[in-house]
């Protein structure tokens, strides 16, 4: 299991349901989907249970026509479950994260998720790749780190060698040019 075996060969693999595929897609992808995860909801059991999951849906659903970037598939759906995880936690009172407070900063710049329709949300989807394009990569890599990785204020810190004062401005200043950015775009208006 050590070795690693490429997308292709894993994506194939599941899709004719072989159980290799899952212990491949462990061995490259299983540190990825537990950092995702964990940085998410930051609870040991419910990241564990998260990375079940994701294989889980792996194993149902890839079929080798559908996927043609594995690790950006295997992101999202690890991103998507944490998320869904953690509204589930706290539905039931469960202790929530730090995620929530990422994501309560970028409520106050992003339109309502539910009021759009699949149009709109390809066109915010659109305006989100080109506004991170346009960020210079440092501003653009912790602005993922907080908000698609759902890492602390703290986490960012030591991964930038930052103080907390540069990382909050640095995610300021992105919010406010992803707020000029879908403005421009007149979306969410």
């Amino acid at each position: 299991m050590n070795k690693m075996h490429s997308d292709s060969a894993i994506i194939e693999a599941l899709a004719a349901r072989k159980e290799e595929g899952i212990e491949w897609a462990t061995a490259s992808y299983g540190g990825l989907i537990r950092q995702i995860a964990f940085g998410i909801l930051r609870h040991e059991e419910d990241a564990r249970e998260v990375e079940n999951d994701v294989y889980l849906k792996l194993w149902k659903q890839t079929e080798s026509e559908e996927v043609t970037d594995l690790k950006a598939f295997v992101s999202t759906l690890s991103r998507r479950l944490a998320i869904d995880r953690l509204r589930a936690n706290a539905a039931q009172k469960r202790s929530q994260s730090g995620y929530g407070e990422a994501l309560e900063e970028l409520a106050e710049v992003l339109p309502d998720p539910g009021a759009s329709d699949p149009a709109d949300a390809l066109a915010l989807q659109n305006a989100l790749d080109s506004f991170l394009r346009s960020l210079p990569l440092k501003q653009r890599q912790i602005f993922l780190c907080r908000y698609w990785y759902g890492m602390s204020v703290k986490e960012c810190q030591q991964a930038f060698g930052m103080g907390a004062s540069g990382i909050k401005s640095s995610l300021m200043r992105s919010r406010e040019a992803l707020r000029a950015c879908l403005k421009r775009e007149e979306i969410g208006l």
